[in-house]
């Protein structure tokens, strides 16, 4: 797999000289890379228990679908600022190294990657849905709502979305992922986060080893789209849109939690294939669709239309669209 084409990130080639050992802590005078993403991981993990339990004692109402990803966003953020911080030896208040190693510094292109991630599910989404008709057995009707009522529906599935969005890219395919990919390579970057995303989606409901391969997948899938394009707006985009198409359009239950919808589907068939009450990333039917929509990421048509998203203007112009 070809190596990724990110703007190298100051702090990792930033320690100090005095540490060139090669030790249980050090390899070259580097921290070896396990122990960053466990600090990584660690801080992340407790910093969503604290914000999450402060945040619940404040706002004890709080909807769980804009709550839990604002917790998860934060948490990211705070362990990928301290991560950069105490491991790298960067400022914290050097925005643009740090949105370096998360893969979100603003750069000319990335509202035309973000926009394009979107565009690309509508289009896998409406492949899918004609896929689980024809094949799964799926009914589809509509949700019998006004207009006003639809709108209401779509604008709130697609903000908690972006939200769900930004939040687990930067938490699995932030800092961690780019440590892995530097020091160790693009495929263990891929195998160890994706293996964290399936994990972060056991517990859901109606789960089965079909859905946790294919979120497995769906990882591969997000993570090659950040290894392809040299930063993470394409595979924010994607992540948006799939949840959103998938639920709050057209009536899938996503990953197994079942959204309000503008339509109403219901899987027929057998689970296998139609993905049953996990939804369609329970069936054989999002593998298929998991497997060619990542080896097209790689195709030079598509990579000719998202070039490598390297940093084009200084960080304190912020973007040109």
């Amino acid at each position: 797999m070809e190596e990724s084409q990110d703007q190298e990130p100051r702090g990792l080639t930033s320690t100090p000289a005095v540490r060139e050992q090669t030790d249980f802590w050090y390899l070259k005078g580097e921290f070896r890379l396990v122990w960053k993403v466990s600090v990584y991981g660690t801080v992340a993990f407790f910093a969503m228990l604290f914000i999450g339990v402060g945040f619940y004692t404040i706002f004890r109402y709080a909807d769980w679908r804009f709550a839990s990803p604002v917790i998860t966003l934060i948490a990211a953020l705070a362990a990928t600022f301290f991560c950069a911080w105490a491991v790298e030896r960067i400022s914290v208040f050097d925005y643009g190294a740090v949105l370096d190693y998360i893969g979100l510094r603003p750069h000319r292109r990335f509202w035309q990657l973000l926009l394009m991630g979107i565009g690309i599910t509508l289009l896998l989404q409406a492949l899918l849905l004609v896929m689980e008709l024809l094949f799964g057995g799926a009914r589809m009707q509509s949700g019998h709502v006004t207009l006003a009522h639809t709108l209401s529906l779509l604008l709130y599935g697609f903000a908690s979305f972006i939200l769900v969005g930004f939040a687990e890219e930067v938490l699995v395919r932030g800092y961690a992922f780019r440590v892995l990919q530097k020091q160790g390579s693009d495929v263990l970057a891929l195998l160890v986060t994706s293996g964290i995303f399936s994990l972060m989606h056991a517990l859901n409901p109606g789960i089965g080893w079909i859905g946790f391969a294919n979120i497995f997948l769906a990882g591969i899938w997000l993570g090659v789209a950040r290894i392809v394009t040299g930063s993470l707006w394409l595979s924010v985009g994607m992540h948006i849109g799939w949840n959103f198409f998938l639920g709050p359009v057209f009536g899938f239950p996503v990953s197994g939690i079942i959204e309000r919808s503008v339509f109403v589907t219901t899987p027929g068939g057998v689970d296998w294939i139609s993905g049953g009450a996990f939804g369609p990333e329970g069936g054989i039917l999002v593998t298929v669709l998991l497997i060619a929509a990542t080896a097209a990421l790689y195709h030079p048509r598509f990579r000719s239309m998202a070039p490598p998203a390297t940093e084009e203007t200084p960080f304190q112009e912020m973007i040109e669209v």
